[in-house]
Order: C-alpha cells, then structure tokens, then sequence
C-alpha cells in the first residue's frame, strides 16, 4: 500500500503547519490498528471505523480513509485522485 509512506510524509511536512492527520481503517481491534500503523511508520493517529462512518461521510471512501483536521477544526478527507498534496495545499491557501 504504497499512499500509506505517502501519508506519513505529508503529516512530517503539515504538522507544524496547524494541521492534524488521522488515517481510519476498516478494523476496530486496537491491536490490528498498532500493527497496521507500524507496518507502513505511521506516527499520526490511526483509528478503526469498522462501522464505516470516515467510509460514508466523504461518499463511497476507501480503506485507508486519510482526513485532515484544518487550522479551524474542519474534517476534510484528502482521499482525492488529486492527489494528497493539492488538496491540503488548497485548504491552506483558503485560510
């Protein structure tokens, strides 16, 4: 899953930024979730949405759902075939 690296690469380069990184899967076991997370070196939050409620929220999703958190709390998934870059570079320049 070659976009998870990607995901730690973005939070290292946003984080100081105000903005705040969370990338929800499809498992609920916090076990699953840890091993998930130290697979791909992730060091932002990975939370389980086994109900799928990331999943629905931005349309039919996909696993991982990454979302960023904005400077003003906003969610936003960045789950875009833009790419992840474009759509938190949008976000920054709208504030």
């Amino acid at each position: 899953m070659a976009e998870a690296g990607g995901l730690q690469t973005l939070w290292e380069t946003y984080r100081d930024d105000g903005f705040m990184m969370i990338t929800a899967l499809d498992k609920s076991e916090p076990d699953d979730l840890l091993s998930w997370a130290d697979e791909y070196g992730l060091t932002h939050p990975v939370v389980g949405d086994s109900a799928g409620e990331f999943y629905w929220a931005y349309g039919e999703g996909a696993w991982p759902m990454p979302v960023v958190i904005d400077r003003g709390m906003v969610l936003t998934s960045i789950n875009d075939p833009g790419g992840y870059t474009a759509v938190i570079e949008d976000l920054m320049s709208a504030e």
